[in-house]
């Protein structure tokens, strides 16, 4: 994809999708900076990955902290020489009826999914517009525009952000940043398990019963695999993408075709 030697920043890179990105990135000769929440989590996946690139560091973060994304991104800029390529890949979902109030855990949704791609993409920018080339990639969903029950502020959150990267893409587009969101749709991971495990016990089903209707709707037949979202977003990457900007890309084993 002709992205050795380019920096990239992904944010959320501890665990499923995002780490599946970061390790992608560090083979195409990307070096990586990783960042999430968890010190201990992201310092293990430093070492783990330590041999898959150029250079890769842990930097423990809340995306939606913009004092302490700013700095992390000035120090990726200072130690690595660039940022060229902002991946947040953060994210959170609670399942749970309207009627009750959830409202902690609502606010922690719209928090992290939602300002934690606007603060992200504010931090990053102020490299990458004076170095007139960049690529930000948000992980959205496609919850954006289908429907779940009992995942309202979720679907609400990703809605936002895929309008959010619409704006912003119009705005930047003339400094060589390009600004795209790719959206999954049902993906194997610890987070999948967890929302459709609590969606499933709302609905009087078993795990089983309710993850094979869900597949039902999904035109492969399966669960798209986090690997298979990691290749476009790496792609979304690259030089080659260059025309494409202010996009959501669904990669959803064509479940929103139906």
């Amino acid at each position: 994809m002709g992205l050795a030697g380019r920096t990239a920043l992904v944010i959320g890179a501890s665990r499923g999708i995002g780490r599946t990105i970061a390790t992608r990135l560090a083979d195409e000769g990307c070096a990586v900076a990783l960042v999430a929440r968890s010190d201990e989590a992201i310092t293990k996946l430093a070492a783990e990955l330590s041999g898959r690139g150029p250079l890769m560091r842990a930097f423990p973060g809340d995306v939606t902290d913009i004092k302490t994304m700013r700095g992390i991104a000035g120090r990726v800029k200072d130690e690595f020489g660039s940022l060229d390529i902002m991946v947040n890949s953060a994210g959170t979902s609670h399942i749970g009826p309207m009627v009750i109030d959830s409202s902690k855990a609502w606010r922690e949704v719209v928090e992290t999914n939602l300002m934690g791609a606007i603060v992200s993409s504010h931090a990053a920018l102020r490299h990458m517009i004076p170095a007139k080339w960049g690529r930000i990639v948000h992980v959205g969903s496609i919850s954006a525009e289908v429907g779940a029950a009992y995942n309202a502020v979720y679907s609400a959150s990703k809605a936002g952000v895929a309008g959010f990267v619409r704006s912003l893409a119009l705005e930047v587009g003339r400094t060589g940043v390009t600004v795209n969101t790719v959206a999954p749709g049902y993906v194997k991971t610890e987070l999948f398990g967890q929302t459709q495990s609590a969606r499933a016990r709302l609905k009087g089903m078993s795990m089983k019963e309710h993850v094979d209707g869900l597949i039902a709707d999904v035109p492969i037949d399966r669960l798209v695999r986090p690997e298979e979202v990691a290749e476009t977003v790496v792609f979304l990457c690259s030089e080659r993408s260059a025309a494409i900007t202010g996009q959501s890309i669904n990669v959803d084993g064509g479940q929103t075709a139906t």
